[in-house]
């Protein structure tokens, strides 16, 4: 839903997307961004609808999704606050590549896109910044594209709990359910809780409902700890 209160500029100031900014530059987009909310499972926008704004997470995390031809679900990443997402107007992209959905409760800023022309016209410098900022989400996304091609998937659960740890914590903690771990992972539910059951029996993992405590994050570094007794690929 929408939030009509301003965006102040030492909101936007604080998210690590904007930090790098001139002050100038970043009370140009405090004043024409705007404040959305959203409930966990909460749709932000699907593939194939019509691409618009750029949106930025202020807070909570946004899962971005696919879904295949079969109909199964593909989840390839999380963005979690500071992050950009969207299909960016300046590349002309017509429509959503994949549908992003709220994992929490959210707080996006969003730059519409009748705002970014309008600052494409007067602020060259501050459209190079935000461009900067989108590349590095596409580098992200074709890095996932590389590891669900090649990697097995014990690398990509490993992988993902690395990536979605909470590292303010010790011993870190990635607060996914085994179904979300699956989506990001590109497997189902029954391989994520068998590989982590394995990972528990290492001494690798502490797995409990809602949150999967990381007792030795170096052993989930490729190549994988487990590549031993590999996940079964049998069902991805």
């Amino acid at each position: 839903m929408d939030d009509r209160s301003t965006i102040r500029f030492n909101e936007l100031r604080d998210i690590p997307a904007f930090q790098g900014l001139p002050p100038e530059q970043v009370q140009s987009l405090a004043n024409v961004m705007v404040r959305r909310k959203y409930s966990p499972s909460q749709i932000v926008f699907m593939e194939g609808e019509k691409a618009g704004p750029l949106w930025f997470v202020a807070q909570g995390r946004v899962k971005i999704i696919k879904q295949s031809l079969n109909g199964r679900v593909q989840g390839l990443c999380l963005m979690n606050r500071g992050k950009c997402f969207g299909s960016c107007p300046l590349f002309d992209m017509e429509r959503n590549p994949a549908t992003a959905q709220a994992l929490d409760y959210v707080t996006l800023f969003v730059l519409p896109e009748s705002a970014l022309r309008q600052l494409k016209e007067g602020d060259p410098h501050l459209v190079k910044a935000l461009l900067h900022i989108y590349s590095q989400r596409l580098e992200q996304l074709a890095r996932v594209s590389e590891v669900l091609g090649s990697w097995t998937i014990a690398d990509r659960i490993n992988d993902c709990l690395i990536t979605y740890a909470n590292r303010d914590t010790q011993p870190s903690v990635v607060k996914l359910t085994h179904e979300k771990l699956a989506e990001l992972s590109g497997t189902v539910r029954e391989v994520v809780t068998r590989h982590l059951s394995f990972l528990e029996k290492e001494g690798i993992v502490l797995n409990e409902t809602g949150r999967i405590t990381l007792l030795n994050s170096n052993a989930l570094l490729p190549p994988c700890a487990c590549e031993d007794k590999p996940v079964s690929t049998d069902v991805i």
